[in-house]
């Protein structure tokens, strides 16, 4: 736990610092993250992430990789208090040769939808901070 939170910690800190944003129609491969990585790419696709996700890094300008944890409510929360999860992510984007570009963490401490609306908050930020927008 104390691992994930440095990281996340790393994570959010390096968002604000962000240098350069990546072209539009980069290719992105997401690394395997147990599953989450299914819901990240779901997530860029809803939010129209200008970027074109690739299955292997050979192909790949970017890679983003990261960590993620859901935590359920157990029985007596859900029954006297509620019934969300908390979901935590923390993700980086990184070119090719392991340069650091964009990170984010996101901590959705209840949430009905929590790997969904977590990834979804990934695939936001992503589009508004580290993508440069498509030329029109």
């Amino acid at each position: 736990m104390f691992k994930f939170i440095a990281v996340a910690l790393f994570a959010f800190t390096m968002s604000a610092f962000a240098a350069e944003k990546i072209p539009s129609g980069s290719k992105i491969y997401i690394e395997p993250m147990e599953g989450f990585e299914t819901s990240v790419t779901a997530a860029i696709i809803k939010k129209d992430v200008p970027v074109k996700i690739v299955d292997a890094k050979e192909k790949a300008d970017y890679i983003l990789s990261g960590t993620s944890s859901l935590e359920k409510a157990g029985w007596a929360k859900t029954i006297f208090v509620s019934p969300k999860a908390a979901a935590h992510a923390a993700v980086q984007l990184k070119t090719t040769d392991g340069t650091l570009i964009w990170a984010y963490s996101v901590d959705k401490g209840s949430a009905y939808h929590g790997e969904q609306s977590t990834a979804e908050a990934i695939a936001k930020h992503m589009k508004g901070e580290a993508v440069a927008e498509a030329k029109k």
